[in-house]
């Protein structure tokens, strides 16, 4: 018989902080892959970060581009051995939007495999919606957002937030000159980009 193993979501959210306490930020993405082009096969999750995690964690998307960000909380890694690009496109790479859309992400170093909270009763309305069109192999529609090592139970947060009582802003952009997507993340005066090609239609 497997067993599983349980961690409250604070303990998960305060192992996903650096040495000095401030949260990991990143980028996360659930992506469905296609390989025959026609119907969804796999849809995983990833956490794209620049900081190795020491112990399981939980995570908060932030999306948005304006003064108020939408919350998808919360995604859970719980295995601590980072995956690789390179391993991630050995198993899904046949799809080539999901291959190019990997590729194009910048400024992460260690990418984890994640899921949605066991602790459903946590769940905003956002991440309500990812889990169904998860659950609807029709849905090929692919999700990605600023990442935060925190939980938050709020829909919605205001662009300036604290994050386990660290003050932080997220601003998001698109880059006129490349169409790219940047997000960058400020907290105790240290800035921290990371961005993304934007899904083909």
């Amino acid at each position: 018989m497997k067993k599983y193993l349980f961690f409250p979501l604070s303990a998960l959210a305060c192992a996903g902080c650096h040495a000095d306490d401030r949260p990991i930020t990143g980028i996360v993405e659930q992506i469905p892959v296609m390989a025959d082009g026609a119907n969804v096969s796999a849809r995983p999750v990833y956490v794209m970060i620049d900081q190795k995690l020491s112990a399981p964690a939980v995570f908060s998307g932030l999306q948005g581009v304006g003064s108020t960000l939408t919350v998808a909380c919360c995604f859970e890694v719980r295995n601590t051995a980072p995956t690789s690009l390179d391993a991630e496109l050995a198993k899904y790479g046949k799809d080539p939007e999901f291959a190019a859309h990997m590729k194009s992400i910048k400024g992460y170093r260690y990418i984890y495999i994640a899921q949605p909270s066991s602790d459903k009763q946590r769940w905003t309305p956002l991440m309500k919606t990812l889990a169904r069109n998860a659950a609807n192999p029709d849905d090929a529609s692919p999700f990605s957002a600023a990442a935060v090592a925190a939980q938050f139970d709020k829909p919605t947060l205001p662009a300036s937030f604290s994050a386990n009582n660290v003050p932080m802003t997220l601003q998001v952009r698109t880059d006129k000159k490349t169409g790219r997507t940047v997000y960058a993340f400020t907290q105790s005066g240290n800035k921290v980009e990371f961005s993304e090609s934007a899904f083909a239609d």
